[in-house]
């Protein structure tokens, strides 16, 4: 097992918060359709970061934590990078979301949710990334003088 997935289980098992692990073909599924809609499979780079189309982005060693304001009420599904861990996670809601985050070490991570309506994704250089409906409000974070 990957330290990131001992990290969150160990969370799930001594913690309240609702995360679920999804199966291995949710997982697939999932990965295939974020690379249709966000990735331009002729650029190169080792992180799905690198090969994004149409996004915006902040660079601030907090910005993972401005996440759960988009997220809101809403579930989400959290995954990394597939070399990293290929495990992705169902969370219910921007809270837990951030709690997990707050809580676990600073890995990379991308959040959709679940009609894949947008991307996020927090990287080791703390830039957060938003593509799709994410797009407008990484433009309002930047208006409010937080990067």
């Amino acid at each position: 097992m990957s330290m990131i997935k001992d990290e969150i289980k160990d969370l799930i098992t001594n913690h309240t918060i609702e995360i679920e692990e999804l199966n291995e073909q949710t997982c697939l599924r999932i990965r295939k359709v974020i690379n249709e809609l966000y990735v331009d499979k002729e650029k190169k780079g080792l992180w799905l970061w690198e090969k994004l189309i149409r996004f915006n982005y902040i660079s601030d060693n907090n910005g993972w934590s401005y996440i759960k304001e988009f997220v809101l009420d809403s579930a989400c599904i959290m995954f990394f990078n597939e070399f990293d861990e290929k495990a992705m996670y169902k969370i219910k809601n921007g809270v837990d979301l951030n709690y997990l985050l707050s809580e676990t070490s600073g890995f990379e991570f991308y959040i959709t949710d679940l009609n894949y309506s947008y991307l996020i994704c927090f990287n080791h250089h703390d830039i957060l990334y938003g593509c799709g409906n994410a797009i407008k409000w990484i433009d309002s974070l930047k208006n409010d003088d937080r990067s």
